[in-house]
């Protein structure tokens, strides 16, 4: 599996590195894994993007880029973990989990005014 895998902080690397590949002065932003503390991600795919994104900065005009990651599915369900911990311990003394869906912004609200959209993702 190790092989098969990137993890959290090794991408976000990755993808620096790739946007500074041509021009070392360019910027990165990523965005939208800010909640994450830790997670791994496909390799391949982690591959495909670090290609897409010298892609971009192939084009001398651009000076930044942005790496924008956003859930397929707008929305989406999360399990909600709620914890009593005791001041005495610091032990959990119950825990309730509860479901929770979560609707979040299309990619249409970052793509409002691009030019011009290449989309690579596979049919769902």
């Amino acid at each position: 599996m190790r092989l098969m895998h990137t993890k959290l902080p090794d991408f976000y690397q990755k993808a620096i590195d790739a946007g500074k590949k041509l021009r070392p002065e360019t910027e990165v932003e990523i965005r939208g894994l800010e909640s994450f503390k830790t997670g791994k991600l496909a390799s391949l795919r982690v591959g495909r993007v670090e290609k897409e994104i010298v892609e971009i900065t192939e084009d001398p005009d651009v000076d930044k880029v942005e790496v924008i990651i956003l859930p397929r599915n707008t929305e989406t369900n999360h399990t909600v973990i709620i914890k009593g911990i005791s001041k005495k311990d610091g032990k959990c003394k119950k825990a309730i989990l509860e479901s929770m869906y979560v609707s979040s912004p299309g990619e249409d609200c970052e793509l409002f005014d691009v030019e011009e959209i290449d989309d690579r993702r596979p049919s769902l």
